[in-house]
């Protein structure tokens, strides 16, 4: 009895084999993004990707479980070349060539596969590692919607709640146990009636504001991190809310409503007046966002080229802003080194203007030098206030 216990054990353990590797690859999957993140984050393929699609994260693999021969308690062992004789040593790998980097080599490189893991459960392990808050909606910006769902099948009720299949299989069901599987006429014991119930569920809705300066000075790299830096942001806002409208507002001296595509591909050779974006969003918030019933976010892009006399005026709309928003933030990308320029001053840049003259929490000016910035940029706007978003604001 205890040997065949032993045994069913024995191929138990094997049978739950698979799922100790699968959850083993799990783990492995996501700390190799946990670990990577900076990186993961801003890769083009993933940027283009939605919540649905696949993307590739690359982990170590690992080999099959094998032999390896040594020495075996401090014994010395007898070991062979390929041509030497018996009692030679022999290294293994001797010769080999590790490669350098731009060089060739010849031994055998680190085996590296990817594994496929959608948008959605990348976002889930990211939000873990950034520890976000979770944030929570306006009361006042939850909608109650009435829906009615069946709660149970009951043997009695009202005739206009009669649940037909039910019945009907009830009267076949009855009609079998007497040794003739037919429908026919129902009767009282036959009948099912559904009992309904109203439940109410709470919607939020959320606008977020995606604005960029699109002058001839902002290149091709700089609108890739702040590509990197809004898909992140929205994937992050759709799991608060249930409803979200995305606006795309592209500016140089004036700014336009664009759809996604062109708010991307769009480039001017004019100036930057960035209170042209503040401007347009401030309208279109009163118009078709207002605070009362809509949890907005607004952020800006721009390269801190923007015309020295219309700082004053950026300042004036977002503290206009501010009042209807949830959170709001400028990312200023700086790729270049202007310090050597004659008339570069840093005191002029919009960051270093707001960071001066903004005093309120639910706004935050940030610089980026680097596509690795973005990941403590969304930290950073995701506790803008730098407690827990329940906390007071």
């Amino acid at each position: 009895m205890s040997k065949g216990y032993d045994c069913l054990t024995d191929i138990w353990k094997l049978k739950r084999r698979g799922k100790r590797d699968s959850e083993r690859h799990k783990e492995l999957v996501e700390r190799a993004i946990r670990k990577n993140g900076k990186d993961i984050i801003t890769e083009y393929n993933i940027i283009k990707s939605d919540g649905d699609k696949k993307i590739k994260i690359p982990i170590k693999f690992l080999d099959k479980y094998r032999l390896k021969y040594g020495k075996l308690n401090n014994q010395k062992q007898a070991g062979q070349g390929i041509s030497g004789k018996p009692g030679d040593k022999f290294k293994v790998g001797k010769g080999k060539k590790k490669a350098k980097p731009g060089e060739p080599g010849n031994e055998e490189g680190e085996r590296i596969f990817e594994a496929e893991i959608t948008v959605d459960e990348l976002v889930n392990i990211l939000m873990e590692e950034l520890n976000l808050p979770w944030m929570d909606p306006n009361n006042s910006t939850q909608i109650e919607v009435e829906n009615e769902e069946i709660t149970s099948i009951d043997r009695v009720g009202t005739y206009p709640n009669i649940d037909l299949k039910k019945s009907l299989i009830q009267n076949l069901k009855r009609n079998a146990a007497k040794g003739n599987p037919y429908v026919g006429p129902f009767v009282k014991e036959d009948l099912r009636y559904k009992t309904w119930e109203t439940e109410i569920e709470h919607h939020s809705n959320a606008a977020i504001y995606l604005m960029m300066d699109r002058s001839g000075s902002m290149s091709k790299e700089k609108t890739y991190i702040a590509k990197s830096f809004y898909f992140w942001m929205v994937q992050f806002l759709k799991r608060r809310y249930k409803k979200v409208d995305l606006v795309f507002i592209a500016h140089d001296t004036k700014a336009f409503i664009v759809d996604e595509k062109e708010f991307f591909t769009i480039a001017a050779s004019g100036g930057t007046e960035c209170s042209s974006a503040y401007k347009l969003a401030y309208e279109h918030i009163k118009s078709h966002h207002p605070s009362e019933s809509w949890n907005n976010y607004v952020f800006e892009f721009s390269d801190g080229d923007n015309f020295m006399t219309d700082n004053h005026i950026c300042l004036d709309y977002v503290n206009k802003l501010l009042p209807m928003v949830r959170a709001m933030g400028y990312g200023e990308v700086m790729l270049e080194d202007r310090s050597t320029s004659a008339w570069f001053k840093p005191e002029n840049l919009l960051s270093n203007f707001f960071n001066r003259n903004v005093k309120r929490t639910r706004f935050l000016s940030m610089q980026f030098t680097s596509k690795d910035d973005v990941f403590k940029g969304l930290k950073r706007f995701f506790n803008i206030d730098g407690v827990s978003d329940k906390g007071k604001r």
